[in-house]
């Protein structure tokens, strides 16, 4: 009985979060620039990457978690001037990586490409 009542919960488990997972619209943008962003927060020096990517005649500039200094690839293995997979998400802007895992960015700015 107890087995029983385990595998109920379980499979209730997961397909609460199956049914709560959102189902990303991807479209193909062109990224622009990857940079690196200082800032001192509460006197530690904090590092984040800076991406810009266009999408159509919209140029959106995001900005990436925190960055070790010595992580190496702050692009994460997009490289600037490919077509890059995106999706807006409120005020965030979700890559595709080339290694098929998303990389979530916070939008600071938009602007029409000139």
């Amino acid at each position: 009985m107890r087995k029983v009542l385990l595998m109920v919960a379980l499979t209730l488990t997961l397909a609460t979060t199956f049914l709560g997972a959102k189902k990303r619209d991807f479209q193909t943008g062109k990224l622009l620039s990857v940079t690196a962003d200082e800032s001192l927060v509460e006197g530690t020096s904090v590092r984040r990457a800076i991406f810009a990517v266009q999408i159509g005649d919209l140029v959106i500039t995001t900005k990436g978690d925190r960055i070790r200094r010595r992580s190496g690839d702050i692009g994460q293995g997009l490289i600037i001037g490919d077509a890059v997979q995106v999706a807006i998400d409120g005020g965030d802007l979700i890559f595709l990586k080339p290694d098929g895992k998303e990389l979530k960015t916070k939008i600071v700015k938009r602007e029409r490409a000139q």
